[in-house]
């Protein structure tokens, strides 16, 4: 509930060619977390993605998956799809996927033609007021004719004055055309200059110009036409097949993923290993099917930090250390498992018995071993039990050794992936803690408080118990969305249930509904439908006489009006810093729990236990000091708790957070203020409580009383101003409504 899923860590090794076979069992189990492969070495490296027919199809469906995906809003409605039925889908999925590309590139292709032909339209358009055929526009021979826009068209002959019998010149709706002989072209263009001619582009082709911009709109509307029947087409089939597009699309991604997934584990030349993550509660069960295809397979809990080992080089107790020496001697002297093996095959049989073992160990000079040792070492090595060693039994130990992590390669640091464990009613709030990170692997899963708290400070803010059923009345009209199905949606809309859920709740205690109070001090006074049940809610329902002395609450009851100076603002305030410094405690608690677990008790007290007790005395001197039984720097006992976690900060800061003395002296009074900071910070739930409420005011005061007042008058103008009134009233509802979706979201979110 309050942790993550515990993992352990796995390690499988192998001849190279099942590597296929044991990365697809490991996606058939579906709990397994590979790690990719990065030490490389002489002889090891990772492995190439899959070469065959089955991996190059999977590949060419998935991208014509993806490409229609892309381009069409296909959802599952009908719920989740197996992945047996999911595979005998895809088998004849192919051909109407083509179908579908075949609409998006008419959509495409005519979506292109379109826009060519709208440039070339408006450009003949805006030439045809010239009346001139194209191909006289575009010059012949000696003869140059030069169009352009001018403002002052009816000025051109003016301009053209002297060489006007030299020229052939047309103006018309604000177009000029002139035609001259290319040794008059000099000075045409200073005349087009003159008038503030801009060039324009003439078109290829022949013929009018309006008679070939009125062909292109009627091209035009036929690729419109094609891409409205195109379009419809396609949205029928997106009807029909989205289901089984987004199944295939998933579940081919998958496949692709295990033709890929030899990149991300060790190969070398006969053997691969895979290093990966598994929750321990499937450990015994992955391992058991596991063994069955695999030569080597270890599973071994993850206890943190250095999985609990010395600090020298491990590679787990069942690794003799003479293969360790091996090991790195093949490393140092940059041969290959192959070239030694050959080197010691002294009768070329293949096979290494222990005496040609004995002697290779002997000669490099890491172990003389009498036989009876040798025949431990060779059962280490000897997959098959036939009492020798093959090429491949010798690559799958190096091979394993090698991709087993060590402390010298700093691959300790690597955690486990992590998995949340939350059952049906928390898991929707892990959307929230995936917005800003997943917890560290081993620390707290802050799921369930977000759970708890981030409804509870959204309906504190808002507090409405109308907004809260519109929210409630979206969250269900949403709901019955195809989106709806996705399982992210799910979450969504369940986390907006919860809030409307909470705004009803506070709403009832604020006696806020749309905006209007209901009880006998709202606008209805006595009248409201409500006035029996918060009269009985006053004088019965309050804060216990003992919890209001030690909280200063006396005045707190329900209803309590947030936003009305003497009847509930100084509670709402109250109530604010209680909630941020409650909030801030938790935080720190699990912070100090946390550090305990990763660094034990000194580190915890110093980085976290110093804060806890900075908090709590500091909260209590100037809650002191509020409520009159004591002055702010009076000393008492809260004083004393301020001061020692003050100088535990300090330590804290100048030990284990490496600021050194003068770092911890000067930076601990100053971080202190953050915490203050960090606490007032919380008023923000008073004030945009309070500012929520007046806006709903406003709506009331200017929209709904005024066209109450207008339609008692009757008459037309009564009517008139009563329905200006009401349409008022209804804006500022809105807008009400939709600052109170965002705005308290996001305060909430951020004090989180």
């Amino acid at each position: 509930m309050f942790a993550t899923t515990d993992m352990s860590r796995l390690t499988v090794a192998a001849p190279v060619e099942k590597i296929e076979e044991i990365l697809r069992l490991c996606t058939d189990l579906s709990c397994v977390h590979i790690e990719e492969y990065g030490r490389f070495e002489d002889g090891i490296g990772v492995g190439s993605s899959m070469d065959s027919d089955e991996a190059n199809a999977i590949s060419n469906l998935l991208v014509k998956v993806q490409a229609v995906s892309s381009a069409v809003q296909a959802v599952n409605s009908d719920g989740p799809m197996s992945r047996k039925d999911a595979s005998k889908m895809v088998d004849g999925f192919e051909e109407k996927v083509t179908a579908a590309l075949g609409y998006i590139d008419i959509i495409r292709d005519s979506e292109a033609k379109i826009s060519s032909s709208k440039e070339q339209q408006q450009l003949l358009h805006r030439l045809a007021p010239l009346d001139i055929p194209l191909e006289l526009m575009a010059g012949y021979g000696d003869l140059e004719v030069f169009v352009g826009e001018v403002r002052r068209s009816s000025k051109a002959n003016e301009a053209f004055a002297d060489i006007r019998d030299e020229i052939e010149l047309h103006a018309a709706g604000g177009l000029i055309a002139v035609a001259c002989r290319s040794k008059h072209s000099a000075e045409v263009q200073i005349c087009l200059a003159e008038l503030g001619s801009k060039p324009v582009q003439i078109p290829a082709g022949e013929g009018s110009p309006a008679e070939k911009s009125n062909k292109l709109l009627e091209e035009i509307k036929q690729l419109e036409s094609k891409i409205t029947d195109a379009q419809s087409a396609l949205d029928a089939w997106t009807i029909r097949n989205g289901r089984n597009l987004v199944a295939a699309k998933e579940y081919l991604a998958r496949e692709a993923a295990v033709f890929t997934a030899p990149t991300l584990v060790a190969v070398s030349n006969q053997a691969f290993a895979l290093d990966g993550w598994v929750p321990t509660s499937q450990a015994s069960m992955v391992e058991a099917e596991l063994s069955k295809v695999a030569s080597h397979v270890t599973v071994e809990a993850y206890e943190g930090g250095h999985h609990h080992h010395d600090d020298h080089e491990d590679h787990g107790p069942s690794v003799p250390e003479e293969l360790l020496m091996l090991s790195n001697y093949l490393t140092k002297s940059d041969q290959t498992v192959f070239q030694f093996f050959n080197a010691i095959d002294l009768d070329d049989s293949g096979l290494i018995d222990c005496y040609e073992f004995q002697t290779a160990l002997k000669n490099a000079n890491i172990a003389n071993l009498p036989p009876w040792e040798m025949g431990k070492l060779v059962s280490a090595v000897d997959l098959d039990g036939d009492g020798k060693i093959n090429l491949p039994e010798l690559d799958i130990a190096l091979t394993r050794i090698r991709n087993t992590p060590s402390h010298d390669d700093g691959s300790h640091d690597v955690e486990p992936p992590i998995q949340f464990s939350n059952g049906s009613i928390t898991e929707p709030f892990e959307l929230m803690v995936d917005l800003v990170g997943r917890p560290k692997y081993g620390t707290f899963d802050p799921s369930m408080l977000i759970m708890m708290t981030f409804p509870l400070v959204y309906g504190m803010i808002l507090g409405d118990w109308g907004y809260g059923l519109v929210l409630l009345a979206l969250s269900y009209w949403l709901g019955s969305k195809a989106f709806a199905a996705d399982p992210l949606a799910q979450k969504g809309l369940t986390i907006l249930r919860w809030m409307g859920v909470s705004c009803v709740v506070w709403g009832i205690i604020f006696a806020e509904g749309f905006g209007f109070v209901w009880d006998e001090t709202g606008q209805m006074g006595k009248d409201s439908p409500f006035y029996a049940f918060y009269d009985w809610t006053y004088h019965n329902i309050h804060v216990p006489g003992a919890i209001a002395d030690v909280l200063n609450l006396g005045g707190l009851h329900m209803p309590f009006h947030r936003a009305s100076a003497g009847h509930g603002l100084q509670e709402y305030v109250i109530l604010s810093i209680y909630l941020g410094a409650a909030h801030i405690f938790v935080g720190y608690t699990l912070g100090l729990l946390n550090v305990f677990k990763a660094h034990g008790a000194a580190a915890a007290y110093f980085e976290k236990g110093s804060w806890l007790l900075i908090l709590t005395g500091g909260f209590m001197q100037g809650r002191n000091m509020i409520s009159g039984y004591n002055d702010l720097f009076e000393f008492q006992i809260w004083t004393a708790l301020l001061f020692i976690g003050l100088i535990s900060l300090i330590i804290g800061l100048a030990i284990y957070e490496k600021f050194g003395w003068a770092g911890g002296i000067i930076m601990g009074p100053i971080e202190t203020f953050g915490l203050l900071a960090n606490t007032l910070s919380y008023l923000r739930i008073m004030g945009v409580g309070v500012a929520g409420v007046k806006i709903a005011e406003v709506s009331i005061t200017m929209g709904f009383e005024p066209m109450v007042d207008a339609f008692s008058s009757g008459g037309l103008s009564g009517i008139l101003v009563g329905l200006f009134c009401l349409i008022l009233f209804l804006f500022i509802q809105l807008f009400a409504i939709a600052l109170g979706i965002l705005s308290p979201t996001i305060h909430a979110a951020r004090l989180h």
